[in-house]
């Protein structure tokens, strides 16, 4: 009987073991954003946001720059000149810049999650629209720079928007 449940036991404590224990650290992969923002200011006809700096335990996740009708994410075509700049702070919260010359309305819905307007703010050089998505998790700050549209997006509150649009400039 002790055997036959041993036999039965081993397997069952294998596959709790598997499934319930704790990951690694995911390897999240940094990007050298910087010669990304300096080809996408010589290409964009726009001025593009970046921060010269970061605090340095920032990780630099993502930097990307698609001319108008380059392939921008999987099968999608870039209906503009279009830049993308994102961070994973110390807290681990996914922080962007996304900025485009396409047609505003769209571009905000498709990188806002449909957000709506939430009042008015100013940080850094620009007044900013705060937006917040319909189920309240993602908040977005908007506003006008020439020609584009500038994007901060994060799953967090104002303040954290706030202080990275505090860091970005156009030059």
């Amino acid at each position: 009987m002790f055997l036959s449940l041993a036999v039965i036991l081993v397997p069952v404590l294998l596959i709790v073991w598997f499934f319930t224990r704790t990951p690694d650290e995911p390897n999240i992969q940094k990007v050298d954003w910087k010669p990304m923002v300096a080809s996408a200011r010589a290409h964009a006809g726009y001025p593009v946001l970046a921060p010269k700096e970061t605090p340095e335990e920032w990780r630099p996740t993502k930097a990307r720059y698609a001319d108008k009708g380059d392939r921008w994410v999987g099968k999608t075509v870039s209906a503009g000149n279009r830049w993308e700049l994102g961070f994973l702070t110390s807290e681990d919260i996914y922080l962007a810049v996304n900025q485009s010359n396409e047609p505003a309305k769209a571009f905000v819905a498709s990188v806002t999650r449909s957000a709506a307007a939430d009042g008015k703010i100013k940080a850094g050089q620009y007044t900013w629209t705060k937006m917040v998505s319909p189920d309240g998790r993602t908040r977005a700050l908007v506003t006008k720079i020439e020609s584009s549209t500038a994007v901060i997006v994060a799953d967090a509150d104002y303040r954290v928007l706030t202080d990275y649009a505090g860091m970005l400039t156009t030059s």
